[in-house]
């Protein structure tokens, strides 16, 4: 909740929407995030993951909101609308990269390739190139921004071992938490007209977005028109994808390890990115400013709680799409003072730096080469593409006034990108040992029997009649172990432990094995249901 509202808070005012705009973008993603969630624990990697809205596309956004075509349009609402169909556009065209990516199971090939030399600079410079929106908000209100960063730093920090009967809230919550008591620190100055009315600290300075927005509204596909596709887009975007892709495979095993589940296979780990795919080609369709992805936050609240249930998450994810349709939580949300948004940047954006750099746990940082191919991708990606850097003072387009101009500009203004192009060739063309360059991480991708082992079976295997059906996505196992999986020896059976499984059972059941002994069974259930 915390940091998925936070995208269409600094998104959608720099795109020229309006209040009543930015609550429904907020509306949006918040649906689109629980029909992912869905998605990707039904028919994905099966694992208890939460999917939400993902910083990783913001810097490319940015340079799609830049872009002097959509700068050129003077109404804010034609402006808002244009730009929110050239992402759209070019958030389908990733995701139906990332679609074949994952559905064939080309990540197994890649990461043969991709090292966290390669991987901790890409993710940095993600961050590193937010720099320049996030403490520029703070000044606005120097009283809400400063106390928003002090509370986040606070409860996420200092607070996040202290239990209130029983439950480590701080540790659960802190966004959240500190949201709500830097807005209600807010309101109560705000009712004692400690600022003047336009002042920009003040909680009821957007309270007509309150008033003019409606109880109910679903969102759907094309509500704000027909996308359009740009290459000086989507291109960019390709690194967000990419950088999503990489966390998303750490997310798979730190969650499998924290609910007790077998590692993921590079089937398995296929599966959960084409599904995850589907739900940003949905995300582009809908229209939220932004892609999904699988949330390491959610990972978090499992080593936190020790719940670790399909069930829960599925649960999760039907709660926030009812939410969603409340416009009025929407436009609530929309009404928080820029300050205390921008005082979250400042923390969260920080965080995406050091999850960058802590991929070089597995490397050897004493290595000349190592170092050099690291500090070089992370300097110039700042140097040509950060906020400060050479394309950010260039005027017109250095490179002409073409297509081929429009793509090579949006390739060298993307920090992300510029540290993929240096590092990935100089990482796999100088010398290196493999453990030298921690390509002995993705070791632990590795192959089982997925089809007839007991664990797996029940963990990873698709619900109801799917597991027959598509046998289990079984073709993605092929390039790691070089033939197809065996097939079941008792016919493919059905995992257990979700929605499906909860609200009927004797059903779920029935269809669970398609051999004729679980058809028996599944007859008697059916009479014991009736």
């Amino acid at each position: 909740l915390g940091a998925t509202v936070l995208i269409p808070l600094i998104v959608c005012p720099a795109m020229g929407a309006d209040g009543v705009q930015t609550a429904k973008v907020i509306s949006s993603i918040f649906f689109v995030s629980g029909i992912n969630t869905l998605l990707q624990t039904t028919i994905g990697d099966r694992l208890p993951i939460v999917q939400g809205g993902s910083f990783a596309y913001l810097p490319a956004t940015f340079q799609i909101i830049g872009n002097a075509e959509l700068q050129a349009i003077e109404d804010d609402n034609e402006r808002f609308l244009a730009t929110m169909r050239t992402i759209q556009g070019a958030v389908i065209v990733v995701g139906a990269f990332q679609f074949v990516i994952g559905y064939t199971g080309i990540i197994t090939i890649l990461l043969r390739y991709l090292s966290p030399v390669t991987i901790a600079p890409v993710i940095a410079a993600i961050g590193l190139g937010l720099t320049g929106v996030a403490f520029n908000g703070v000044a606005e209100c120097w009283s809400l921004g400063l106390m928003q960063l002090f509370t986040i730093i606070l409860f996420s920090q200092y607070l996040k071992g202290l239990s209130i009967f029983g439950v480590k809230i701080f540790s659960l919550f802190p966004v959240v938490l500190a949201i709500a008591v830097t807005w209600s620190f807010g309101a109560i100055l705000t009712a004692a007209d400690v600022w003047e009315d336009d002042n920009a600290c003040r909680t009821d300075a957007k309270s007509d977005i309150l008033e003019d927005s409606p109880w109910f509204r679903v969102p759907y596909p094309f509500q704000w028109g027909t996308p359009i596709f740009k290459s000086y887009a989507w291109v960019p975007m390709l690194g967000g994808m990419l950088a999503s892709m990489i966390e998303s495979i750490g997310d798979y095993y730190s969650c499998a390890n924290l609910a007790g589940a077998p590692p993921p296979t590079p089937g398995i780990v296929s599966r959960g990115l084409g599904s995850e795919a589907i739900g940003v080609i949905l995300s582009g369709l809908i229209g939220t400013t932004n892609a999904t992805t699988s949330y390491s936050e959610n990972i978090g609240a499992i080593s936190v709680t020790g719940v670790g249930s399909r069930v829960v998450v599925q649960c999760g994810a039907l709660i926030i799409i009812v939410v969603s349709c409340i416009a009025k939580i929407g436009a609530l949300l929309a009404t928080m003072p820029g300050a205390m948004t921008n005082g979250l940047y400042c923390a969260l954006f920080g965080l995406i730096v050091a999850v960058g750099l802590s991929n070089l746990q597995y490397i050897d940082l004493n290595s000349p080469r190592n170092q050099f191919i690291v500090g070089f991708a992370i300097f110039n990606s700042l140097s040509i593409a950060g906020p400060g850097g050479y394309m950010a003072n260039q005027t017109t387009n250095p490179f002409g006034s073409t297509n081929a101009a429009d793509i090579a500009y949006a390739i060298f203004s993307s920090p992300m990108i510029i540290a993929f192009l240096a590092a990935f060739p100089m990482d796999n063309t100088v010398a290196g040992t493999r453990e030298e360059r921690g390509l002995h991480v993705w070791d632990k991708i590795q192959s089982h029997d997925v089809n007839n082992d007991p664990e797996y079976v029940e963990v990873y295997s698709l619900p109801i009649g799917l597991a027959k059906l598509f046998r289990n996505c079984g073709y993605l196992e092929y390039p790691a172990l070089g033939h197809f999986p065996a097939e079941p020896k008792d016919g493919y059976v059905s995992s257990g432990a979700d929605l499906g499984d909860l609200c009927c059972p004797c059903w779920f059941k029935r269809g669970n094995s398609m051999d004729a002994e679980t058809e028996r069974d599944g007859n008697n259930d059916e009479e014991v249901c009736a």
